[in-house]
């Protein structure tokens, strides 16, 4: 063989080893591990919560661990075919066979979280043992329920492997083997089987493909995960956020929407974390968001009676977590109060046992809140500590009860055609994006009456009641139309702000208005969010619910 032959026979196969190798390694590292639900970044701000006794981390950190101690005793007991009879055929049979599975995952996921908060190798073992001996024995699924509760419990396993991902107790081989189980089993008998349903089996089922598929770092599915997430906001979700599927459940009809939506939601904090697709505040071709399943639900769990499909719908006991475990975890993602005020009264929250969504949500809650204002906590007559209120001659900012004695907002008076109330509320400077949301209701009009997110003294997002519209101030100055409203009508406005691009989108009761607005004043980063009654005019508004998160 001729030296130029060789040579360019040897020349050729490096080239198709290095291809080959990349091709590898963009599979093996197409997602950071731990991902999906629990970011390592998010794990090591948990710690850091953790050691300064802050918040609510701390109560929720000494539960988990009283729990992994308790569980460390928790032997598996996987089985070859997983079979779970129909729950409305076979209760009794349907809740222990389903058992046999639900109980390994309790102990495997509260340990890999015990494991990534600690590093303490007891829980990566006892976590690692559960998962292998899943691995290593189920091969096949029953018909009935046994895709349901694979995978409304089964996915826990997936989120467990996760958190241990880096564990040196996990094997190679055995970690080969727990991947080739997601494959073969999860995925392919289970997942994906139900991932196309109309109903929660849908969703319980897109959340196991999506978790599944990233765990096996497999973009490509993940992303066809994503735009079924999407087909099913577009297409479940009503006009008015109900889900039929669930509504037209009898006395369940919450529950079930509960049962939907916390999938659902889980599996879009998947598609961020992974692709960085905000599915959270995206809006369907049909108008359909995820924030207006939400709230619907929210409202009717808040208000029973008014509940339109049952006269007496079942609601939560007072051990249960559902569905504040849901709404502690969305007060994560949007800046509405009312989904953490909802949920504080349950904390720390921790829902084991049963499905595994959010499991939790207290202890791995963020530290994005800037601000979460409901007023309820102050009396009559007074202003919220912490706040800036600056008030000229016959003006004013109070607390009050409008409606309730209960449920209270800021009224703010201006009877000075010559001077002007301004509410502030500061918060440490950020650059990026911002999202705030308040509620506003005007007894009458009130012209000129300005609110949104600021740098000092400058309005970024300026957003004006002009007579009976609302409108924005752009960067030249002129004032925009964003919609019409009514007096004695409360309306929530949304704003999801970028100082690095200087816009930011609006919304009014959930629904876009407007899409890249311009800042009213070019600035680099957003520290307030205020509320000025303006000179010249005479009024009142009152000033609900305000929130604001990073």
């Amino acid at each position: 063989m001729s030296s130029f032959i060789f040579n360019k026979f040897t020349t050729a196969a490096l080239a198709m080893l290095i291809t080959v190798q990349l091709l590898l390694t963009s599979t093996v590292m197409a997602y950071s591990h731990p991902g999906g639900l629990h970011s390592q970044n998010q794990i090591n701000g948990i710690k850091s919560n953790v050691l300064t006794s802050t918040g609510p981390w701390k109560p929720a950190y000494d539960v988990l661990i009283a729990k992994a101690k308790w569980l460390s005793n928790e032997g598996p007991s996987a089985v070859k075919t997983f079979y779970v009879p129909g729950y409305y055929s076979d209760p009794e049979g349907h809740l222990n066979a389903s058992s046999t599975l639900q109980d390994d995952v309790k102990a495997a996921y509260v340990s890999a979280i015990a494991y990534a908060l600690t590093g303490n190798a007891s829980y990566g073992n006892k976590t690692v043992e559960i998962l292998n001996d899943w691995a290593y024995t189920n091969t096949d699924l029953g018909d009935d329920d046994s895709t349901l509760v694979m995978t409304y419990a089964g996915v826990g396993l997936i989120q467990a492997a996760e958190l241990v991902s880096s564990f040196k107790g996990w094997q190679s081989d055995d970690k080969s083997k727990f991947k080739s189980w997601v494959s073969n089993v999860f995925l392919k008998k289970a997942a994906n089987v139900n991932k196309n349903l109309l109903n929660n089996w849908g969703a319980w089922g897109v959340y196991g493909a999506i978790s599944g598929y990233r765990f096996l770092d497999d973009p490509i599915h993940v992303k066809e995960e994503i735009r079924l997430i999407q087909s099913k906001i577009d297409s479940q979700i009503a006009a008015d956020g109900s889900i039929s599927t669930e509504t037209s459940r009898g006395a369940g009809g919450l529950r079930y929407t509960y049962f939907y939506l916390s999938p659902l939601t889980a599996a879009a904090q998947i598609a961020f974390d992974s692709e960085g697709t905000d599915l959270f505040h995206w809006i369907s071709p049909s108008g359909r968001t995820i924030k207006s399943a939400l709230d619907y639900l929210l409202y009717y769990i808040q208000h029973p009676s008014k509940w339109p499909y049952y006269s007496s719908p079942s609601l939560p006991t007072t051990t249960e977590a559902w569905p504040y475990n849901l709404y502690e975890a969305m007060s994560d993602i949007y800046p509405d109060p009312a989904y953490a005020a909802f949920a504080s009264s349950r904390r720390p929250i921790m829902e084991t046992g049963h499905n595994y969504a959010w499991s939790f949500p207290t202890l791995m809650k963020g530290d994005g809140t800037l601000v979460d204002e409901t007023f309820n906590g102050i009396s009559n007559g007074k202003f919220p500590a912490n706040w800036l209120v600056t008030n000229s001659n016959n003006t004013q900012a109070a607390v009050t009860g409008l409606t309730t004695s209960t449920d209270k907002s800021l009224k703010i008076t201006d009877n000075n055609a010559d001077g002007a109330s301004l509410v502030r509320k500061l918060f440490p400077a950020q650059s990026g994006i911002v999202s705030a949301q308040w509620s506003f209701m005007e007894p009458s009009f009130f012209s000129n009456f300005k609110m949104g997110l600021k740098k000092g003294s400058l309005f970024a997002t300026e957003i004006n009641t002009v007579g009976s519209n609302l409108m924005y101030k752009d960067n030249l100055g002129r004032y925009i139309t964003i919609q019409s409203f009514k007096p004695n009508t409360w309306y929530t406005l949304s704003v999801l702000a970028n100082s690095k691009t200087s816009t930011y989108n609006i919304y009014v009761n959930g629904v876009l208005k407007k899409s890249n607005a311009p800042f009213t004043n070019r600035v680099s980063s957003l520290d307030s969010i205020g509320f000025y009654s303006g000179w010249s005019q005479k009024g009142a508004i009152f000033i609900n619910n305000v929130g604001v998160r990073k």
